[in-house]
């Protein structure tokens, strides 16, 4: 016998330990099958998993569990990714807090440091996705990792392969530069974060008059570096300007004026400093009109190549310090608040700076066409597909991958230099290690999946490998086949690939997904998945995202221990619609956690009711209207069921099985049973509430696995399983049967004895009370209910029902349903003028609140600036309320006497 109370502490990890024991999700190639595979978005080794992991491993989870019990050969690929600049700060700032700086023990011990982080860490994530209730198989063997010997290798092949077909370059460009980091990012790597700032306007003096151009800048810091002020040659204001100088304030050097049509009139006064070395557009500008680079900023972010006074200084103190000289020299005209994006680094949130930088690039453009192609073509289907314009977009304006990183834990470049014929562009610092590389100086780079031994123009046999890795997304980008051993032709590979769906979130679509399908095109000329999932982000109940700064981030491990796992995996799911991002709080556990208490309770109430020696058939010649009904609503809705999880609508998939179990078998069929389970129709009964419950929790398993698999292991015998684990078994229709007229019938009573509950409720009828109702309707219609009057008496608890009106001075309540007029007749309990005066006074109360929030919604400012969720709640509150204004002013209208 079942606990009386559900404890998901002593089910869930008894389960986890069982499934693993058993093997239930080991891969198996079995040729005769078409497979379902999916490749696990590899979570970083950063530390403990958050709330969008557990929003995201409980989505794949669900996808994988319906596959296997949908009968498809399913494998769901584990790993977790080294995470390259994150992991690095992460172990950092632990050393750091020990007095230890990286470069005091040197990349070969911090690269120690490093592995036994992993080690540590790697298994905590893989304890923490078991937890979350991951039908995977973690046996070491199965655990893949991005630096380990296998996938390293694939990394090293894919670099030397887009090598060798003129993908992959070093050289100069403008790059993205984190000095806290100190190392390059790619273009996507950057988040663009709105702040109020400053717009400065300065006097700069055109040379050999006593007149001022206005310059209008946000950095007045790079002005160091100015190379010439542009205007637009359609500005009338400067024409007489252009092919002129201008004195270049505080270093006071002479530079151009130029024009140029990328000049926008509009920006500050529409005259422009232009500083090539710190600004992409500055630097396309240079480059038309031959223009010098003079570098003001260094790798660390402090000032260089500038006056005594400001060398050195931090950018941001350097700017406080300039603009305080342009005001004692008079040159600063005014200072406005001015809102703009300003760049941080994706990994610490510090200020980028644009710096001109020698860095390995992968050619992108010609590479992307392909996955231009198959996007265009639905090659690659998205759920939702709203996704697909905004990429199209993004491949239509792709710029070359910056994919070097200047940190030490990652993938060596697998570029090797002659330290003979290359010494010129060798670095290396006082402990000999190699710190830097640059061709433009000499360096010729010997691209080999190991070090050579001889070096073929010298022979030389000394060597030193670039001391940059790769950017992380580098080897990301080829885990979709990596996974199975490319670029050995494996049989995994051969079997498993290409991978059948992939689940990720919309804000690494292009970081990450994009670039899988390119690696995939262009490395097995295969696409990598066919079908992408997406996702929202896991906000708070604000719509804010979670941040440790914020103090509103949300441990799933906490919050799974307090409600069960089942009851978070359920309030994720639900409220994943449409790849939409989720305002999630504890408050959003409840509902959920209550439905799982629910059917755990259900599953006593049918174990309470069987005997361990009867067996319970249904019996077609005993089916009645009921019976009829909950059959064909479960076969439709196991219908619905597979089709909206084989379009990844899960959140719809689970609310309508939700809605059927706890208000179609719960509510209704459960309780018109109970009378027949003391009678001679107890078995056949037990035998169709057996069989739909079943069924119901074959359909929750995917998105409540532990409470369904230790409900079916109490009931597998009764419900006539010869499987072991729910996970084995499949979505049969307990019984083929379709009685639309049935389900008519039904919806009709069902809509009658709601009415007749709503009023009872209304009035506070007490639940034991019985009271007369009078039913008037034409005879066919009278004829349809009549047989089945027993379940209004039951359901509504009602004494009596008379179908015709009754006469006399007899006080009722009078309420329609279709052609039915309902007369609920007053009892002792009922003061009618008391309650028509109670519902007067709520009608004000509504109409005076829905006055104030439809000011609110009818408010512009309001809309836009409020949380969306707020605005959402209001009008959700406004719409709840017109529909009890229409209910109470229904009831009022129904009195009569």
């Amino acid at each position: 016998m079942l606990p009386k109370v559900y404890d998901p502490s002593l089910v869930e990890d008894k389960w986890i330990e069982i499934w693993q024991k058993e093997k239930l999700f080991s891969p198996k190639i079995d040729r005769s099958k078409k497979p379902f595979t999916i490749v696990i978005p590899p979570p970083n080794i950063t530390g403990a998993l958050h709330m969008g992991h557990a929003l995201n491993n409980t989505l794949q989870d669900i996808l994988i569990r319906y596959k296997r019990m949908n009968g498809e050969n399913s494998y769901w690929v584990l790993g977790t990714d080294h995470g390259g600049i994150a992991t690095q700060n992460v172990l950092e700032k632990v050393l750091k807090s020990q007095g230890i700086k990286k470069t005091d023990i040197g990349r070969e011990k911090f690269l120690e440091r490093m592995w036994k982080w992993y080690e540590e860490c790697g298994s905590t994530i893989l304890n923490q996705l078991k937890k979350i209730g991951c039908s995977i198989d973690f046996s070491r063997e199965n655990v893949r990792f991005t630096m380990d010997n296998e996938r390293a290798y694939s990394v090293f092949w894919a670099f030397k392969e887009l090598w060798e077909n003129g993908f992959i370059y070093r050289g100069e460009r403008m790059i993205n530069w984190c000095p806290r980091c100190y190392t390059a990012l790619s273009d996507i790597e950057v988040e663009y974060i709105e702040e109020k700032s400053k717009l400065w306007h300065i006097k700069y003096q055109v040379d050999g008059s006593d007149s001022y151009l206005i310059v209008a800048t946000t950095r007045p810091e790079t002005m160091l570096g100015d190379s010439a002020v542009a205007v637009n040659p359609r500005d009338k204001r400067y024409s007489n300007l252009i092919g002129n100088y201008a004195i270049l304030p505080i270093v006071n050097r002479r530079i151009k004026i130029i024009a140029d049509e990328n000049v926008e009139m509009g920006f500050g006064t529409g005259a422009v400093k232009v500083t090539p070395s710190h600004d992409p557009l500055d630097m396309e500008m240079a480059l038309r009109h031959n223009l010098e680079f003079i570098r003001v900023i260094s790798d660390e972010g402090l000032m260089v190549n500038s006056p005594p006074k400001y060398s050195g200084l931090k950018v941001l103190k350097a700017r406080e310090e300039i603009v305080k000289d342009l005001k004692e020299l008079g040159l600063l005209v005014k200072e406005e608040p001015y809102v703009h994006n300003v760049g941080k680094c994706y990994r610490c949130d510090s200020n980028i700076e644009p710096l001109i930088s020698e860095q390995w690039f992968v050619k992108y453009s010609p590479l992307a066409e392909k996955t231009l192609d198959v996007i265009k073509k639905s090659e690659v289907k998205f759920y939702p597909d709203r996704w697909v314009k905004t990429m199209i977009d993004w491949l239509n304006n792709i710029e070359d991958w910056c994919i070097s990183r200047q940190i030490w834990w990652g993938h060596r470049i697998p570029a090797y230099y002659c330290k003979k014929c290359s010494a010129k562009g060798l670095v290396f610092n006082e402990k000999g290690e190699i710190v830097k590389v640059s061709i433009k100086n000499g360096a010729k780079p010997i691209i080999s999946l190991e070090k050579p031994l001889v070096c073929k123009d010298c022979g030389s046999s000394e060597f030193v490998q670039d001391p940059d890795v790769l950017d992380t997304w580098f080897s990301s980008a080829l885990w979709p086949f990596s996974v199975f051993g490319w670029p050995k032709k494996t049989e995994e590979i051969s079997y498993f690939y290409p991978t059948s769906a992939l689940v990720t979130g919309y804000e690494i679509l292009y970081l990450w997904v994009l670039r899988m399908i390119t690696s995939g095109i262009f490395h097995l000329n295969q696409i990598p998945f066919k079908d992408v999932y997406v996702h929202g982000i896991v906000r708070d109940k604000h719509g804010q995202k979670m941040s440790k700064s914020k103090g509103n981030v949300i441990d799933p491990l906490d919050i799974m221990k307090k409600y069960g796992t089942d009851a978070v995996r359920f309030s994720l799911a639900i409220g994943s619609i449409g790849g939409k991002d989720i305002p999630f709080s504890e408050n959003s556990i409840i509902g959920p956690r209550n439905f799982v208490n629910k059917i755990y309770n259900v599953s006593r109430f049918i174990q309470m009711n069987i005997s361990a020696d009867d067996e319970y058939p249904i019996n077609e010649s005993f089916l009645d209207l009921s019976d009829r009904w909950i059959l064909t609503r479960v076969g439709e809705v196991i219908g619905e069921y597979k089709r909206l999880m084989d379009l990844y609508m899960f959140s719809e998939a689970l609310d309508m099985v939700y809605g059927f179990v706890w208000d179609e078998f719960c509510d209704w069929y459960l309780e018109i049973s109970k009378p027949y389970l003391s009678g001679n129709l107890k078995n056949h009964k037990m035998g169709i509430l057996l069989q739909v419950f079943n069924a119901s929790i074959k359909m929750l398993h995917p998105f409540i696995p532990f409470v369904t698999e230790e409900i079916y292991s109490a009931l597998k015998d009764k419900f006539r399983e010869k499987e072991n684990f729910l996970i084995n078994t499949n979505f049969k229709k307990p019984f083929h049967i379709n009685d639309n007229e049935a389900k008519n019938k039904m919806n009709l009573l069902m809509e009658i004895i709601k009415e007749i509950r709503t009023v009872r409720a209304e009035f506070s009828i007490h639940p034991g009370s019985e009271i007369e109702v009078a039913i008037i309707s034409d005879d066919k219609s009278i004829s349809e209910i009549k047989p089945y009057e027993n379940y209004i008496k039951n359901l509504a608890k009602v004494s009596n029902i008379d179908y015709r009106k009754k006469s006399g001075d007899i006080i009722y309540i009078k309420s329609v349903v279709k052609s039915f007029e309902i007369y609920i007749f007053s009892n002792a309990e009922i003061d009618i003028e008391k309650e028509k005066t109670r519902i007067h006074k709520e009608l004000s109360e509504i109409f005076k609140a829905n006055e104030k929030w439809k000011t609110m919604l009818s408010k512009r400012d309001f809309v836009e600036k409020a949380p969306l969720s707020e605005v959402e709640k209001i009008k959700e509150r406004v719409k709840e309320n017109e529909t009890k204004i229409s209910k109470l002013e229904k009831i009022l209208d129904g009195f009569k006497k």
